[in-house]
């Protein structure tokens, strides 16, 4: 059936909408989810005969600039509503349809979502699917006027990993993969930056990956010794407590991810010993009567250092950064994809240290970039200073291809993020063979040009960057491999 939709905004009793509607069919939606821990909530509303679904929060973050058509408001507050209309041609049957409004932080469009709505409250924005693509209804529209340092944390030693994360009634938390001995520490987002929370006992902390499971948070620990663990939040206690231990070879990284209703980690397991590199790194999966996570699945691995797993219409993919075979660092990444249970190889894409791979879309398209760490084959010098490698896939040839080259200097992360229409990628460069001070740059995407750098962050043996809003501002937080700190920079827009 063919429809059409239109929206209507109530604001102070004051509503602009399109009459031109045939016949109007009632949407349902009801929802609520955590945004900085406070509830948002969704409900019917009634005004002047029509019905609508109305927002509503204590958060002022979910205040933003007003459509035009609204020409005395200039922001939403923290109460609006939104009345969308089906239009219905006369000549389709007369069946019951219902249309939904979805709320989340991230969500996939596909053909069976045709037709729903998703409000997105990070970036304030309304989104209609099409079957393939989230087409923008109304958004914020942001852009970047320059990065302020807004915190720098003092930690216990050095860190190679923070992975941020939501844990409901508590609100936004980053936990730290320390090098030292004297444990990892969890930290807690309040008004003045975050503030320490709780530290666990590790060695050689390596990555930490938050994952949920219905409403349980758990996350895992990768390190430098023969095996990991996962710890369960516990809402008695408010804390992590250890839940399952799993062997593994100096874990660089774990994925978190569901196929058909079923939880799986994929654990990059980087060498056994001193200098066996090719080894097996294993998929689990949830095992809901031992309530236990068990081997699913193995895939060699040539010192895996990153898995990134994805989704592209109804296709699963996951792939696996190699860094290094023992003799060099020349390897070919492999991208895999999920068929009758297991994952198979779908492409492989030569590297060079490969040390993060980070999947993002723009509009339709695909794309891949890869963290390209060094070249070093047998005894000879490492080089430092080589391209990092952007590829978009091809839907008609089914590869991905080379987009674009960028330089880098030992990279170690990439992390992409949107700021209103506005798209970047900024990269964490560590070492250039001389120096681990060094900028890790920000780029913007500009179209056809691929992405240009825009903004130049001095670091010091930068090891990772992570995006986050809270309360209506965004930041972007980087930890240290070589100095004991991290710092949070503001993203300021206009």
């Amino acid at each position: 059936h063919l429809y059409c939709i239109s929206v209507c905004f109530l604001l102070d009793g004051y509503s602009v909408s399109d009459c031109g509607c045939l016949r109007y069919r009632w949407i349902y939606a009801y929802a609520e989810m955590l945004v900085s821990g406070e509830r948002i909530h969704l409900y019917h509303r009634s005004a002047g005969g029509v019905r609508g679904i109305h927002f509503s929060s204590p958060d002022t973050a979910l205040s933003f600039p007003s459509s035009q058509i609204l020409v005395n408001c200039d922001l939403f507050p923290k109460e609006f509503s939104i009345v969308l209309t089906l239009k219905v041609s006369d000549g389709a049957p007369k069946v019951k349809t219902e249309a939904r409004v979805s709320v989340g932080l991230e969500k996939s469009c596909s053909e069976q979502l045709q037709g729903q709505l998703w409000f997105n409250p990070l970036k304030k924005g309304l989104y209609l699917c099409d079957g393939t693509v989230w087409n923008t209804v109304l958004e914020d529209r942001k852009r970047l006027d320059y990065v302020l340092e807004h915190q720098v944390l003092t930690t216990s030693s050095e860190t190679h990993d923070i992975e941020l994360f939501q844990v409901p009634g508590m609100g936004l938390m980053a936990a730290m993969a320390h090098r030292s001995a004297s444990g990892s520490a969890v930290y807690l987002w309040t008004k003045t930056g975050f503030q320490l929370y709780q530290n666990i006992s590790t060695n050689g902390a390596l990555a930490w990956r938050h994952f949920s499971m219905g409403n349980k948070v758990r996350f895992n620990k990768d390190s430098q010794a023969d095996f990991s663990v996962i710890y369960k939040w516990s809402k008695r206690r408010k804390r992590f407590v250890q839940f399952q231990t799993l062997q593994t070879h100096c874990a660089r990284d774990w994925e978190a991810f569901n196929i058909d209703g079923h939880t799986y980690l994929a654990v990059a397991n980087h060498r056994q010993g001193d200098k066996n590199h090719t080894i097996d790194s294993v998929i689990y999966r949830w095992n809901r009567l031992s309530k236990s996570f068990e081997v699913h699945q193995m895939l060699q691995t040539s010192g895996a250092y990153d898995w990134e797993f994805f989704t592209v219409g109804p296709y699963y993919f996951l792939v696996v950064a190699n860094a290094f075979d023992g003799v060099t660092t020349s390897l070919d990444s492999v991208i895999y994809i999920w068929v009758n249970g297991n994952f198979q190889v779908f492409q492989k894409i030569k590297t060079f240290c490969a040390t993060d791979w980070e999947m993002f879309q723009i509009d339709s398209r695909v794309f891949l970039v890869v963290a390209n760490g060094h070249r070093l084959h047998g005894n000879g010098p490492s080089q430092y200073t080589i391209n990092s490698t952007i590829y978009e896939l091809d839907m008609s040839a089914q590869l991905f291809v080379r987009f674009q080259d960028i330089v880098t200097y030992s990279a170690v992360d990439w992390e992409f993020f949107s700021l209103g229409q506005e798209y970047f990628l900024v990269v964490a460069n560590s070492f250039n063979g001389e120096s681990y001070s060094l900028n890790s740059i920000l780029y913007r995407w500009q179209g056809y040009e691929g992405f240009v750098p825009v903004h130049w962050l001095p670091t010091i043996g930068c090891s990772d960057w992570e995006f986050f809003s809270a309360k209506g501002e965004s930041y972007l937080i980087y930890s240290s491999a070589k100095a004991p700190l991290s710092k949070v920079f503001m993203l300021k827009t206009y």
